[in-house]
């Protein structure tokens, strides 16, 4: 599908900005290198107009590039329901102001999306790799996206960062913003009416993720939380049933590693690296167990709004050495595609 079957662009690129113009220089000047930039409309949602410099981050590169006004963001999910139903093109894409798209990711999505898929999403790197809490959160969110994987059908795909057909978005209707509060909801509800999602590892991103240590324990409480609450909600657990689940939380590391274990051979974090990130790893795994304890327990709770400020203002949650990683200082003149120092690419 191409800019000249529908008349307008072929895809909608969707980007919450919650502080404006300041987190978005580097994803932008990212978005303003893709092959297919003149086929893309990029939709920023932020408070207000006024908040977004549209001249400074995106100059004339798209075919359309407008911002949406949402009001204070708190929730990403809303904010980014907001942007999708504002889209113009038949194919809307979410990237995140800490992910940074390779020059082909657009294209590479809008060319699998000829296929018969519903939603297609892309090979995901570590932005921040040197440092070790980011890898195990890399690799707990996004190690089952990773480059060598191959393209092919799957019940699931990356988070914040994929692409969907605006028709099979359409029918979630006004629950849009809830789904993508949790996106394996959203996921989940295009699978069950039909809908086929598709890994294509051509599209990459590079994903900047959180690496302080309490932020690391934050986020994977949270995760784990939500995890354990939607399941047991969705059993219908007894609350006895819910207390021998808890109970069982010092088993929850080693299952999760089980599966996290081919991920981390995957990522060349095996031998002499797994060891280095076996602190890491044990903060994380411990975190999310807990949080596994607490959701079997209480529920879900307000997981969901807490695991919000990871999300919307990631810089809070980096090493003073990851921040320069994601964001990126005002500078005057042309912006040059790469940087030798400090690129998320």
């Amino acid at each position: 599908m191409s800019q000249g079957d529908t008349g307008g662009p072929a895809l909608s690129v969707v980007l919450v900005a919650p502080s404006g113009t300041a987190t978005i220089r580097r994803v932008m000047r990212h978005l303003r290198a893709q092959t297919a930039r003149r086929e893309m409309e990029v939709l920023i949602v932020a408070p207000g107009a006024s908040d977004v410099d549209l001249p400074e981050v995106a100059g004339d590169a798209f075919a359309v590039t407008r911002v949406v006004e949402a009001g204070p963001i708190t929730h990403r999910g809303a904010a980014a329901a907001l942007g999708m139903r504002q889209a113009a093109a038949p194919l809307v894409g979410l990237i995140e102001d800490h992910s940074f798209p390779e020059p082909g990711w657009a294209e590479a999505l809008i060319r699998a999306l000829d296929g018969p898929w519903a939603g297609v999403g892309p090979a995901v790197r570590n932005g921040n790799p040197e440092t070790a809490l980011s890898v195990v959160n890399f690799l707990l969110a996004y190690g089952g996206f990773d480059e060598g994987r191959a393209a092919a059908e799957c019940g699931l795909i990356p988070w914040h960062n994929s692409t969907y057909r605006r028709a099979a978005i359409a029918q979630c209707g006004e629950r849009l913003g809830d789904l993508l509060e949790w996106e394996a909801a959203l996921q989940e509800e295009i699978v069950a009416a039909g809908g086929r999602l598709y890994f294509e590892p051509a599209a990459i991103t590079s994903h900047v993720n959180v690496s302080l240590p309490a932020s690391t324990f934050g986020l994977n409480f949270q995760r784990g939380r939500i995890m354990a609450g939607r399941r047991a909600a969705a059993a219908r657990q007894r609350v006895f049933e819910r207390a021998l689940r808890a109970a069982a939380f010092p088993a929850y590391p080693f299952m999760q590693l089980r599966g996290l274990w081919p991920s981390i051979r995957r990522s060349s974090a095996s031998g002499r690296g797994a060891l280095r990130l076996a602190p890491a790893l044990s903060l994380a795994l411990l975190a999310m167990a807990l949080g596994e304890a607490a959701g079997y327990l209480f529920g879900v709770g307000r997981a969901i709004e807490q695991l919000e400020d990871y999300e919307l203002h990631r810089a809070r949650h980096l090493t003073a050495r990851d921040r320069p990683l994601q964001l990126e200082p005002r500078r005057e003149g042309d912006i040059p595609a790469r940087h030798a120092e400090g690129s998320a690419l």
